[in-house]
């Protein structure tokens, strides 16, 4: 099966099982305890793909398997014990306790990774049975899978063995719906209580699956690439509101065959930020793992029904993931403000501690912008499931471009250094000054900073730290020191890093021994808190006094 098609099937699965009957939702702390989903289920059920008795007994050991000290940390209730039982046979009912534990362990990071897997595991196993059956259609299949999910092999080939032929999603649709004339039994997976859930299930299979046969098989198959969405998204830089050039990105999200987020399609007169990455995921046929939409709030909810959306202000991103703003971010704490802008990261120079993001709707056109990784007003991150993290956007020292375009090239090593940078920006028709000017901006510009009197002991409300770690150590640096200066704490050692904040001459700072050199001085890995954040990074020994 291809990608693309379990995308499909996890967005649909995951809709009717605990989204809500919404496509693309799904809920990984979902828990049902003993007989709530049906009369004959004997024990619970978990996680967003509702896995029942033993296969979530199956989730819980494959999660102590993956990450054993997440699991017990998230154990409160003894559920480790419980893994060597039969759920089933010994008909167990977690108690108050038992249930929170259980939430708790499935909604850990490898807990929710472990209910993918399970997941994909299960879905190979429906597909294979059902080719063995003789179902090769892959709409025919994901009913197959659907149906299995619910009930198990037996019933699913009753329906199919009744269904007509060829197999499609509404004959096997119509086999399903026979079951509510048996009034005897009312727990069949084609009863009146399932109709919903099946009829959801239809209508999103003949929507979202175009072709009737899985060619994943063979060449040509369509991959979600990274490289393909940096490559569109910086092939629309640009276009504007002034010349009517970017209406061409609203015309391709209107373009879209699907059923459009809240019945919307965009105007020309809105806003287009959330548009443009839409119009990214529309144009390259990316919706089943690119969540769209033309309003930033719901464009983060829908990124949360999908299971890519990335809380973390500290997150590194990598390209092709998008980045969301909250303009009225103070600084302090985790933002969860409501958002107000998204683009797409096209460049990321983790060790200048930085990354680039191309945006619509920036200043009425799309732009470039730098931004400062766990920088203030970022909101959050869409981080859809490509099938590589290969990608790049290469700076390529060439004349016409941008001071801005061409300040990030210096800072990546592109154009060399010294003199040598010197001549190689002069020679190609830039200012080597007003690049360098640009490259201070970039790097130091954003870094916060205070003029208030630090008290030594302070309530810290957020950490921002570097991404790069100390790599020597001398016990004898190890102790407080006072800055001599106005003095930059940046992501690693080099005047050519991404400063992290400035710190007031006078102002205390700690050593615990750690530092990087750079150009034979010693930077020091210090932490100092700034009005009640925490920064740890790198600060040059030559403006630092031992106290």
């Amino acid at each position: 099966m291809k990608k693309e098609y379990l995308a499909i099937l996890t967005n649909i699965i995951g809709g009717v099982e605990s989204g809500g009957q919404t496509y693309g939702k799904r809920k990984y702390g979902a828990y049902a305890g003993k007989a709530a989903n049906a009369d004959n289920e004997k024990t619970c059920t978990l996680g967003w793909a509702q896995n029942y008795g033993n296969e979530g007994r199956r989730l819980c050991q494959m999660i102590l398997k993956a990450d054993p000290k997440a699991f017990r940390t998230a154990d409160t209730a003894g559920i480790e014990k419980k893994l060597s039982v039969d759920w089933e046979a010994t008909r167990w009912n977690p108690t108050a306790k038992e249930k929170a534990a259980l939430i708790a362990i499935i909604t850990t990071d490898a807990g929710k990774k472990c209910q993918d897997d399970l997941f994909k595991e299960l879905m190979e196993k429906y597909i294979a049975e059902a080719e063995a059956y003789g179902v090769d259609n892959i709409q025919a299949q994901m009913m197959w899978c659907e149906i299995e999910h619910l009930g198990g092999l037996k019933p699913v080939k009753r329906i199919f063995a009744r269904a007509k032929k060829p197999y499609t999603p509404d004959t096997v649709y119509a086999s399903l719906i026979l079951d509510q004339k048996d009034t005897s039994n009312d727990n069949q997976v084609g009863d009146k209580k399932f109709e919903s859930r099946h009829q959801c299930c239809v209508r999103w299979i003949k929507q979202y699956v175009v072709d009737n046969v899985d060619k994943s098989g063979e060449e040509g198959v369509k991959m979600y690439s990274r490289q393909a969405v940096v490559d569109l998204v910086e092939s629309w830089i640009g276009k504007n509101e002034a010349d009517g050039s970017y209406k061409s990105i609203i015309d391709i999200y209107n373009s879209f065959t699907g059923a459009f987020p809240r019945g919307t399609k965009m105007a020309y007169e809105w806003e287009w930020c959330a548009c443009t990455w839409s119009a990214l995921a529309v144009a390259l046929k990316y919706t089943a793992i690119m969540p769209i939409e033309i309003s930033c709030y719901y464009l983060i909810e829908r990124a949360k029904q999908m299971g890519v959306w990335e809380e973390n202000d500290a997150h590194v991103p990598k390209l092709g993931e998008a980045v969301m703003y909250d303009w009225q971010d103070n600084g302090a704490g985790d933002n969860t403000g409501t958002p107000k802008h998204v683009g797409t990261v096209t460049y990321v120079n983790q060790a200048a501690g930085y990354f680039v993001v191309t945006e619509g709707n920036y200043r009425d056109s799309v732009k470039k912008r730098t931004v400062s990784l766990n920088g203030r007003y970022i909101r959050g991150f869409i981080t859809p499931k490509y099938d590589s993290d290969q990608a790049e956007s290469k700076p390529v020292n060439t004349p016409g471009k941008s001071v801005s375009t061409v300040a990030h090239e210096v800072i990546a090593g592109q154009w060399g250094n010294g003199e040598t940078r010197r001549k190689a920006l002069s020679a190609s028709g830039y200012d080597p000054d007003t690049i360098q000017k640009e490259v201070n901006r970039i790097l130091n510009g954003s870094a916060a900073t205070t003029a208030k009197p630090q008290p030594a002991d302070q309530t810290i409300s957020k950490t921002v730290k570097s991404t790069c770690y100390a790599r020597e150590y001398d016990k004898k640096l190890a102790g407080s020191y006072v800055t001599t200066a106005d003095l930059y704490c940046r992501n690693d050692a080099g005047k050519n890093k991404k400063a992290l904040c400035c710190i007031p001459k006078g102002t205390t700072v700690h050593n615990y021994g750690y530092y990087n050199t750079s150009n034979g001085t010693k930077w020091l890995y210090i932490t100092v808190t700034l009005d009640g954040v925490e920064y740890i990074g790198f600060s040059s020994i030559s403006y630092l006094k031992a106290k």
